[in-house]
């Protein structure tokens, strides 16, 4: 038996988790479409989307202290909070506020494009971004609208995610 004792940093251990998530979340999907076909697999797959997404964003506001999101520069706070949290550090992206009800999320490399195009399913893929953040919206009690016109097989890697607020 090895006395070795080895500790992890806290980068490491992030990495270990990101890494242990993004794995878990593309073999569930491998094996539903295995199992069940790609169609059932798709809805199986969004519906645990809009589900774990009210729950990423409530438990990030619960666990920050950050309080009520009751303008759009506590919405630019909060995506900047979420972003880099919830993405994966190959997701490049930017954001933008363009008046006091319209904020811009521009994905400027898709990581789930990426990982559906090495699959070859960017024609049938149905990206959950949309979904994921109307739940976010509806989690913080936010009237709008999400707007995203592109899906996986028309957006290259790239698209826009408007988000207009009635505040």
């Amino acid at each position: 038996m090895s006395s070795k004792k080895v500790k992890l940093t806290p980068e490491q251990k992030e990495k270990l988790l990101r890494n242990i998530w993004l794995l878990h979340d593309g073999r569930w999907f491998l094996k539903s479409v295995e199992q069940f076909g790609f169609d059932t697999a798709t809805k199986l797959n969004l519906a645990v989307a809009k589900s774990i997404a009210r729950t990423e964003i409530r438990q990030l506001l619960a666990e920050t202290d950050f309080g009520e999101v009751r303008n759009i520069k506590d919405l630019q706070a909060l995506m900047e909070l979420a972003s880099p949290l919830y993405f994966p550090e190959e997701h490049k992206y930017e954001f933008k506020v363009v008046d006091n009800n319209t904020f811009v999320g521009h994905v400027l490399e898709c990581y789930v494009h990426k990982m559906v195009s090495k699959a070859g399913t960017t024609a049938i893929h149905q990206c959950a971004a949309k979904l994921r953040f109307d739940s976010w919206c509806q989690a913080m009690g936010l009237d709008g609208e999400v707007i995203n016109e592109k899906d996986t097989s028309n957006c290259n890697g790239t698209c826009e995610i408007i988000f207009k607020i009635k505040w």
